[in-house]
């Protein structure tokens, strides 16, 4: 395996590889929306330009993440 190489070790909770490979050869990420549950597939590079931004993506949708937004500026009351 080359040192560049991402495993399912390297990824947050609730991120894991996707086994299949994308049209050019590219590795994906599955992420589990913290809102619906939904599985949402990205390419490898954007999530991890996203995560070394500090903003890794939560949910699957603008719509779930109006409400991801709503029930942590809740909790922050």
């Amino acid at each position: 395996m080359a040192e560049t190489a991402v495993t399912d070790l390297d990824l947050p909770p609730g991120v894991r590889l996707d086994p299949r490979l994308g049209l050019h050869g590219g590795q994906y990420v599955i992420l589990t929306c913290a809102i619906c549950g939904r599985e949402v597939r990205y390419p490898l590079p954007w999530y991890r330009a996203r995560l070394k931004r500090g903003v890794p993506p939560k949910t699957c949708s603008t719509k779930c993440g109006g409400e991801y937004r709503r029930r942590r500026e809740e909790v922050a009351r």
